[in-house]
């Protein structure tokens, strides 16, 4: 089981971050998978918002605007 978010940081697709909750045992794999449909939201939604902290830290290295 995963929960993912992928970012783009520039127009050119050349900067692309993901982040994502994947489970690595039997017993977490249950538990994300009984997760509802809003949980699983509220889960990637927690994802989105760490990729805009990540990517406000990170795109102050990319060379060119990042529009």
């Amino acid at each position: 089981m995963e929960i993912a978010r992928d970012r783009f940081l520039d127009q050119s697709r050349d900067y692309h971050l993901s982040l994502a909750v994947r489970s690595r045992t039997t017993p977490m794999h249950s538990a994300l998978t009984a997760l509802t449909p809003d949980e699983r939201e509220r889960v990637a939604a927690s994802l989105s918002r760490a990729l805009d902290e990540i990517a406000a830290v990170v795109g102050a290295h990319l060379p060119g605007p990042r529009d």
